[in-house]
């Protein structure tokens, strides 16, 4: 890799690496005019609030001290460059991976600082991991992350440069500066021949957006709570990896217009998916019909991970301590992770086949994230390489096993709702054909009681009738008499057949009870008025 100019890691206190530099850059027309100079001040501290002649300090300490305690001051370097070209010079500023970094962009040949700030000051280029990109840069300078500086034709200009931490994740080894065709070369150096990664990333977006489309429709369509669920989680997931990888498309969508939300929302972005993913579980499986002692305590474990994510986003806006944050989130998700085995056991011995495909897509990605965590602890931490190419293959592997076994689990599921709602339908088919049947029966018996009671009141008027018009005709009253009483009888039958029918019609009488009373209201009026013993036998 050549730079143009310099890099302040090498660039000592030594007159003979000041030759050797200035002979280098000389070759492109530029000249170190002022040795680099570097001192630490408090974390607020501005460029016009800084002492005329700061307190200088060796390189060797200022790097110590910003590997040290980076959070707590504000790191400043100056130095000078003179273009001796008569062309303005547009180059690029490497400055590693800072959270933020001030370029204050000044000219002329007095370099105490109370008249740069007081004349030549003449821009400010903010720059930083945690910024979006400054106005004016090149798409080089974007993904490389890098800073735009002209150095304008046959003069000097001074650059104080202000580096600050909010977080403890940096990587800084000094400056570089970088021409156009420097940095175009430099670029295409570091792209690695084999694209495979790439194109792997890619396909596993293009994965993930194809199932949160289908999970989308599925549940427009059939409005179950797993679905909304399941569609929530995979969003979860293509928003962290989005924020891991945005930058890799070079598309500029959400996390790349505004980095903070990457500190911000890291761990939240994997703390929110694993309770959606014990919702959408409790939902999968019917847990509260099916496993109510089980659904209680997942209901716990979902509180508790939604307290700790609210808690962990207040943390880390507050504090920025992402080390802090990692070392417990390790703790709880081992924790969580150890309780979910509990979990499975537990379902294991159901033995049902939903059961073995939530079982399996949940070892699938805790064995990914658990890899993807060892692996980027050996690499970044160990500092021992592996040889993988991108620790996030692991965590995405189980994602996609996952994700298909779910998907298969809800295919297997629609199925079997499918042939319990046609068993339903066959059931309450036959239902409906003995209903007709009874029916059929019921109107059946209501046309032989209409004809009975039609026969019964006809023959027992008819008979009134031909009896009143012989008592009427009689020609003694013992004959009237006589006639009288046979219209009585008549009249009492016809009554009590009557009662009968109309007893039995009435469904308040359609119980045992009723018809052990009415049994032996028969008995008492036909047997005990003849003086007749009697005895009922009701199995």
């Amino acid at each position: 890799m050549r730079k143009l100019s310099f890099v302040l890691a090498c660039l000592l206190i030594s007159t003979t690496t000041r030759a050797q530099l200035t002979d280098f850059a000389a070759n492109k027309g530029i000249l170190i005019a002022d040795s680099p100079t570097f001192f630490v001040a408090p974390p607020d501290q501005d460029f016009f609030s800084l002492p005329a002649k700061p307190a200088h300090i060796p390189w060797t300490q200022f790097l110590q001290q910003l590997n040290t305690d980076p959070r707590r001051h504000s790191f400043w370097i100056r130095l000078g460059l003179r273009n001796t070209s008569g062309a303005d010079m547009d180059c690029s500023l490497d400055y590693g991976e800072l959270d933020y970094i001030d370029l204050i962009v000044s000219r002329g040949g007095d370099d105490s600082l109370a008249r740069i700030k007081a004349h030549g000051l003449s821009s400010v280029i903010q720059g930083g991991m945690l910024r979006r990109p400054p106005p004016g840069a090149s798409y080089l300078q974007r993904e490389s992350n890098l800073l735009p500086v002209r150095l304008p034709a046959s003069s000097v200009t001074r650059l104080t440069i202000r580096i600050r931490q909010r977080t403890d994740e940096y990587n800084f080894d000094g400056l570089a500066l970088y021409d156009a065709g420097t940095l175009a070369a430099d670029f295409v150096n570091r792209l690695p021949q084999d694209r495979s990664w790439l194109i792997i990333q890619m396909l596993f977006q293009g994965f993930l957006l194809c199932q949160l489309i289908y999970a989308l429709f599925q549940w427009l369509i059939i409005r179950r709570p797993e679905y909304r669920y399941y569609l929530i989680y995979m969003t979860l997931i293509l928003l962290y990896f989005l924020s891991k990888q945005e930058s890799l498309f070079g598309v500029t969508i959400l996390f790349s217009r505004y980095p903070l939300l990457k500190v911000w929302f890291g761990k939240t972005l994997l703390i929110l998916p694993y309770f959606v993913y014990f919702r959408f579980i409790r939902s999968f499986l019917e847990m509260p019909a099916n496993y109510p002692a089980l659904n209680k305590w997942i209901i716990r474990v979902e509180r508790f991970l939604l307290l700790y994510a609210a808690a962990d986003l207040l943390f880390i806006c507050v504090t920025f301590d992402r080390k802090t944050q990692t070392a417990v989130y390790t703790t709880v998700f081992t924790a969580v992770f150890l309780l979910t085995i509990g979990f499975m056991i537990y379902m294991y011995r159901h033995r049902q086949t939903l059961i073995y495909y939530v079982i399996s897509g949940s070892l699938f990605v805790a064995t990914g994230h658990i890899l993807g965590l060892l692996f980027s602890y050996l690499e970044i931490d160990r500092h021992i390489d592996l040889g993988v190419p991108d620790i996030f293959v692991f965590p995405q592997a189980g994602i996609v096993l996952e994700v298909l076994c779910f998907t298969a689990g809800l295919s297997y599921k629609s199925q079997k709702t499918e042939q319990e709602k046609i068993a339903g339908q066959e059931r309450l088919i036959e239902q409906l054909q003995a209903n007709e049947l009874l029916q059929a029966r019921m109107q059946h018996i209501r046309n032989k009681i209409a004809q009975d009671l039609h026969d019964d009141i006809g023959s027992t008027l008819s008979s009134i009738s031909i009896l009143s018009n012989l008592a009427i005709q009689g020609n003694s009253n013992t004959q009237a008499l006589q006639t009288m009483n046979e219209i009585k009888d008549s009249s009492m039958l016809l009554m009590e057949r009557m009662d009968d029918i109309v007893w039995s019609i009435n469904p308040r009488n359609d119980s045992l009870d009723n018809l052990l009373m009415r049994i032996r209201h028969f008995a008492t009026t036909l047997f005990e008025a003849r003086g007749i013993d009697y005895f009922i036998d009701i199995q």
